[in-house]
């Protein structure tokens, strides 16, 4: 039976915003209300984002007067800076993987493989890491793992993956320029081990990589693709992850929920699912 995906092309929000949607993606499909989902979007304001366990905070996400957005991810992984870049996430039923690729590292790769032709198309010398490589680091770029994307040996796409009710979700970075002062100020950690689209392809425009991107994955995965936005039912599962969850400071800098709130929003209410 031939797969219905939908592409999303957002506009710029709050960080807070950002991840309530792909979270309110990922609940949505799989309860069965939308289809697996290829999502493009960007951060206004720019953003310090902290991975789902992450303890040790980059100062930056302590000061008390800021003109930037701090939130906790649903994924793991460190720290990353969102400015200059294209973000993306995806959402899709475990059971469309192939049976070889469901296990968190393949379906990494499985679905790195769609970025890796978009860009290849772009003439960009990309490759995945090699299997069972994993590097430490205080932010997500000064470290590498088996599903990062390389450059000259350095690190173009950073992505986390969490696993709900048989469905995923993984978002990712592709850094189109970077500015080591704000990484390492915000984000904390040297970016030597880091590499931008500005300084593989100086003329590269923003458009061309998102249909780059987009047509590379839609090859892999196949099916039938529309584009589309927001069902209602993600819109309000939305609406109170951002005001219950990423908005509040208690899961911003500790990771915590009071239980009644993590249980009710763990799963899409009863009356958005008939």
């Amino acid at each position: 039976m031939l797969t219905t995906w939908r592409l999303m092309r957002d506009d710029a929000a709050t960080g807070a915003w950002n991840m309530a949607v792909d979270e309110a993606m990922l609940l949505a499909h799989a309860a069965g209300l939308v289809p697996p989902t290829l999502r493009f979007y960007d951060w206004n304001p720019f953003c310090l984002s902290l991975g789902r366990l992450q303890k040790q905070l980059p100062p930056a996400a302590l000061e008390d007067s800021r003109d930037f957005d701090v939130v906790r991810r649903p994924t793991g992984g460190r720290s990353v800076w969102h400015s200059r870049e294209i973000t993306y996430s995806v959402v899709m039923r475990e059971d469309l993987l192939p049976e070889d690729a469901r296990s968190v590292e393949g379906a990494y790769r499985w679905l790195s493989e769609g970025f890796l032709r978009g860009l290849a198309d772009l003439g960009l010398p990309v490759e995945m890491a090699p299997t069972g490589v994993r590097t430490n680091g205080a932010n997500c770029f000064a470290a590498s793992a088996s599903c990062d994307f390389l450059a000259d040996g350095k690190k173009l796409i950073g992505a986390a993956q969490c696993r709900k009710q048989g469905a995923l979700l993984q978002h990712g970075s592709l850094l189109l320029d970077i500015d080591e002062g704000d990484w390492q100020h915000y984000a904390g950690g040297p970016m030597d081990g880091a590499i931008s689209l500005a300084q593989l392809s100086p003329g590269l425009k923003r458009e061309d990589v998102l249909a780059a991107l987009g047509s590379g994955f839609a090859r892999v995965a196949g099916g039938a693709w529309n584009e589309g936005g927001l069902s209602n039912e993600e819109r309000q599962l939305a609406e109170s992850l951002y005001s219950e969850k990423y908005s509040q400071e208690e899961w911003t800098l500790r990771a915590r929920l009071a239980p009644e709130v993590a249980e009710k929003l763990e799963t899409v209410p009863l009356e958005l699912s008939l």
